[in-house]
């Protein structure tokens, strides 16, 4: 427990797990200030001209340098689930599960926890907040990384829950969708099509910046493959030699072509 002033306590619990490089920071904080912020900043042995940050379905870089008036405008940046800062060889990421304003000045990042402003309302973020941050240290430069899959670790962690069924059976199971070949593209969602009880929706996207060719494999049976748009709408009018779109032959699985930041 720390003090952070005379109306405002923080309670942190610092772990770090067997199964991954990850360095979790769990946080409860009871806030009542007045004007005031709360941030939490690291700084690493590592230098570049640009940190990355991800955005719906994708990532945007932003110089580390305040060189211009334009640079000094970019003091913090509005980042989902990481922000990263990489070098040739080496990088850190930094998670979080629910505060996005971020911010990376020379080596230094920072991440805005907390604020109090008195306008439009006074009583702005006043009271009990839980919430969750994490360092991840990885080889080579993001691209090389796996920033984006641990991110998603960090932020939809895998649930138990109790089974009836024997362990034979459930250690002989399947995903219903899996994907192979290209590490830069994510399997985001699946879900029932909004007007057809028969169909189901998968939605992929390639994260990196890079093409990418990869194979999607159904354990269910199905008999058409189509690419839609974001009203599920068909975008190929049936054929799907210009769509990205392969299905191999006696197999059920797709051969999935997509364009940089394609979802």
């Amino acid at each position: 427990m720390v003090p952070i002033s005379q109306q405002s306590v923080l309670r942190q619990t610092i772990s770090l797990s067997s199964i991954s490089p990850r360095l979790d920071f769990d946080c409860s904080v009871d806030w009542h200030e007045n004007r005031k912020c709360l941030k939490v900043s690291f700084t690493w042995d590592i230098y570049s001209d640009t940190a990355t940050y991800e955005t719906q379905y994708g990532v945007v870089q932003r110089p580390t340098h305040r060189n211009t008036t334009w640079d000094m405008a970019k003091f913090e940046v509005c980042a989902h689930k990481f922000a990263d800062l990489s070098e040739f060889g080496y990088g850190v990421a930094l998670l979080n599960d629910c505060k996005y304003g971020h911010s990376t000045l020379e080596n230094t990042m920072t991440l805005t926890l907390l604020r109090s402003p008195k306008a439009p309302d006074e009583h702005c973020d006043m009271g009990t907040h839980s919430f969750r941050y994490a360092l991840y240290p990885h080889k080579g430069c993001f691209n090389e990384s796996n920033v984006v899959q641990e991110a998603y670790r960090f932020n939809v962690p895998l649930l138990s829950i109790p089974s009836t069924i024997p362990d034979t059976c459930v250690s002989d199971r399947s995903p219903h969708f899996s994907l192979s070949g290209a590490r830069n593209v994510v399997l985001d969602t699946i879900k029932l099509a909004e007007d057809d009880t028969r169909g189901v929706i998968v939605r992929l996207y390639e994260a990196f910046g890079g093409h990418a060719n990869a194979l999607l494999t159904a354990k269910m049976p199905f008999t058409n493959v189509q690419k839609v748009n974001i009203l599920e709408e068909p975008m190929d009018n049936g054929d799907t030699r210009n769509s990205g779109l392969n299905l191999l032959p006696f197999s059920k699985t797709v051969r999935v072509q997509l364009k940089p930041f394609e979802i």
